[in-house]
């Protein structure tokens, strides 16, 4: 091909790209993947490999196609971008990941003296509570051979392996900042246990008006009529729709589930003195942790919090009384998110 030909044909993409992305509903979403096609595109500019043009031209068509259907609102393509923005998946997952994994640790003993590559994996204290909370078995179940013992490279390679295979599905924390603003985007200063707290604040994501509806940005290509399909082909078949604020909100409530809040739990003490304990014993460096931290959710996840009871509402009440029948109306689920509550006497 002509290369005046493709490089108008790349720089179509590239432009296509870039407006697309600039309609999305979310302002983190819009840097990242600004940044991110930027970042792909001039990386791969002095390619001359013919086959790898053709392949990367192929993903950034599928990428473009993506975006559109996410600005029509498309639930699958949206919450993929969120997820890539907000480190549930893909590079950003990895930057958040990194400093947890380089946190300072002690080494674990190769399993055959004086060869490192048969060592364990090393995981931090905080690596560890991180994986204890969404993963079944922090070690794995090692075989027990009947007429030999397992050989210890053997032994290492599977350690590694079930390393790698819980890494893949580990999800990191964010940063307060951005928790805050989801949490906000979620409902929080706008929405109560009871319901909507005042209908007149304005939310402070630019694209709501000051109806609290949500402005969709003019889109010359988007079919008229719902049952119309979008011009792209096979890669963009979503059918768009008028989203309300409660669907926004609840993308966000959505994407909060998947974000773990750690905070580290200085009052605390543990009961259980070998919860770090190596069951395998393969490692002679597993030492129990100097501090503990705690992985919870935010309250804000898959839907608003519990009303709140006032103070003045509990005058004239017996909180002992109270208590017990809040006890025997609770799911086990609800008794174990509420577990310490302490009543107002």
């Amino acid at each position: 091909m002509d290369k005046v030909i493709r490089r108008q044909q790349v720089l179509s993409i590239y432009r296509n790209i870039l407006k697309e992305s600039s309609k999305f509903f979310d302002d983190n979403a819009k840097i990242f993947l600004k940044n991110r096609t930027r970042k792909r595109f001039k990386e791969y500019k002095e390619e001359t490999d013919e086959t790898r043009i053709l392949n990367k031209l192929a993903d950034a068509r599928q990428a473009l196609y993506r975006i559109k259907r996410a600005n029509v609102f498309d639930i699958k393509s949206v919450n993929r971008i969120l997820e890539l923005t907000y480190g549930r998946r893909g590079p950003m997952k990895h930057q958040l990941l990194k400093p947890i994994i380089n946190e300072p640790s002690e080494a674990p003993k190769p399993i055959v003296p004086g060869f490192p590559r048969t060592a364990p994996p090393r995981m931090s204290q905080t690596l560890q509570t991180l994986l204890s909370s969404q993963v079944k078995n922090l070690y794995p179940t090692l075989p027990e051979p009947k007429h030999k013992p397992l050989y210890p490279s053997r032994k290492a390679n599977l350690l590694w392996r079930h390393y790698s295979k819980i890494m893949k599905t580990v999800l990191p924390p964010v940063d307060d900042v951005t928790l805050d603003q989801l949490e906000k985007n979620a409902g929080k200063g706008t929405l109560t246990g009871q319901g909507v707290a005042d209908r007149n604040i304005s939310l402070r994501n630019h694209n709501f008006d000051g109806l609290n509806r949500l402005r969709i940005p003019k889109n010359t290509g988007a079919p008229k009529s719902p049952r119309d399909h979008v011009k792209e082909g096979p890669y963009c078949s979503a059918r768009p729709h008028n989203p309300r604020p409660r669907f926004i909100r609840r993308l966000y409530q959505r994407l909060l589930t998947k974000i773990p809040i750690m905070k580290e739990d200085t009052e605390s003490k543990y009961s259980n003195p070998n919860i770090f304990e190596n069951k395998n014993n393969y490692s002679s460096t597993v030492t129990l942790p100097k501090k503990r931290h705690m992985i919870t959710k935010s309250p804000w996840a898959n839907g608003r919090p519990l009303p709140l009871v006032n103070h003045m509402d509990w005058q004239g009440l017996d909180p002992v009384e109270v208590e017990k029948l809040i006890d025997d109306k609770k799911t086990p689920k609800l008794k174990k998110i509420h577990t310490g509550d302490n009543l107002p006497v």
